[in-house]
C-alpha cells in the first residue's frame, strides 16, 4: 500500500511539473493546435491504475497520436454533419436520459457514509465461514527438460545435496536463479493439476517428491511450509463487506424509492391494448403480402 502511494506522489509531482507552461503548442492538426494544457487535461481523464504507464516518453507520444487521431476524426464528423443525424440524436437521447437518471439516483440513494464499522464488523461475524481460507503449502521446485535429468538431480538429492543450490544451478525455471525455484504458499486449485496433486501429498516440511510430468517439463517438488485453514483478518476484507453492503442498502433503498414514486403519481394502464397487440410472425406477414396476388388469380381453370 506504501509503494501505491509513493508511486502516485511521485507521477502527481511529474505532471504538475509538466503543467508549469500551459500555452506551449505541443501540435498542430490542420489549423487546430493541441497545447500541453489540453493534453494534460485528457490525461487526467484516465484511470490512476493506467495513468502509471504514462509516465515515458513513449507512451506520451502514443497517446498524442491517439488524440491526434481523435481530432481527425471530430473534423471529419464535422464535416459530415453527423449531429444532425436523426440516428446520431436518437442514441444521444437516449444516453442523456441514461445519465439524467444514474446523476438523479446518485443524488438521491448515497449510502457510503451510512456504513459503520460495527456494521462491518457484524456482517464480518455472521459470514465468518465464507472468509475462510483453505490449507496453504510453500513449495519450491527444480524443473528439467527431461525425465532422465530429473532422475540425475534425484540422486544428486539422495547423496545430501543442497535443494536450492541444485535449483539455481539446473533449473529451467528463469526465476529460480534468483529464488532457488520457490512458488511460495498456494491454496488447491492456484497451480497445475499435476503438480498440486503431488504436492499436497507431502505431509511435513522437508520432503521431497518423486518426478512429475507437466506441460512445462519434469518437476521435483519440496514442501517448505504448511498454513492451517485459517480466517481471513477482518482488516483485509473490510472494503469488500463495505461495498457490498453498501450495494445491498443501495438495492434496498431503490425499491422503496421506486415504491414511492410509484404510489405518488397517478398511473393508469389499459392492459386490453397489450393483449389485442400481437406482433406478426413470419408465416402471417407473408399470407398478408400475398392475399392481393391470389384474388386476381382465376378459381378454376376451363
Amino acid at each position: 500500500m506504501k509503494k501505491i502511494i509513493i508511486l502516485l506522489f511521485i507521477f502527481v509531482v511529474f505532471f504538475s511539473c509538466s503543467k508549469t507552461d500551459s500555452s506551449k503548442i505541443l501540435a498542430t492538426v490542420n489549423d487546430e493546435k493541441i497545447t500541453i494544457d489540453e493534453f494534460n487535461r485528457e490525461l487526467d481523464k484516465i484511470p490512476v491504475n493506467m495513468k502509471m504507464l504514462m509516465a515515458t516518453q513513449s507512451e506520451k507520444k502514443s497517446y498524442l497520436e491517439k488524440l491526434i487521431i481523435k481530432k481527425l476524426l471530430l473534423r471529419e464528423a464535422k464535416k459530415e454533419n453527423i449531429e444532425k443525424d436523426k440516428e446520431f440524436q436518437d442514441r444521444l437521447n437516449a444516453i442523456k436520459e441514461q445519465l439524467i437518471i444514474e446523476s438523479l439516483l446518485k443524488k438521491k440513494i448515497n449510502l457510503d457514509s451510512q456504513i459503520t464499522e460495527e456494521d462491518m464488523k457484524r456482517y464480518y461475524e455472521k459470514n465468518k465461514e465464507t472468509f475462510k481460507r483453505d490449507r496453504e503449502i510453500n513449495t519450491r521446485h527444480i524443473l528439467l527438460n527431461s525425465e532422465e535429468d530429473a532422475r540425475k538431480i534425484k540422486e544428486k538429492l539422495a547423496k545430501g545435496e543442497d535443494f536450492v543450490e541444485l535449483a539455481k544451478r539446473y533449473s529451467i525455471d528463469p526465476s529460480a536463479k534468483a529464488n532457488g525455484g520457490e512458488i511460495g504458499f498456494h491454496p488447491k486449485g492456484s497451480l497445475l493439476p499435476e503438480y498440486e496433486d503431488a504436492a499436497f501429498k507431502l505431509t511435513k516440511p522437508g520432503q521431497v517428491s518423486g518426478v512429475v510430468k507437466t506441460k512445462f517439463g519434469y518437476h521435483i517438488i519440496k514442501l517448505e511450509g504448511i498454513k492451517p485453514p485459517s480466517y481471513i483478518p477482518f482488516e483485509e476484507v473490510k472494503d469488500f463487506i463495505k461495498q457490498k453492503l453498501v450495494q445491498e442498502k443501495q438495492t434496498q433503498a431503490l425499491e422503496k424509492y421506486i415504491a414511492d414514486l410509484k404510489n405518488n403519481a397517478k398511473i393508469t394502464i389499459n392492459e386490453d391494448l397489450l393483449k389485442d397487440e400481437k406482433p406478426n410472425t413470419p408465416e402471417q406477414k407473408e399470407k398478408t403480402e400475398t392475399k392481393p396476388e391470389s384474388k386476381s388469380e382465376p378459381v378454376s381453370k376451363k
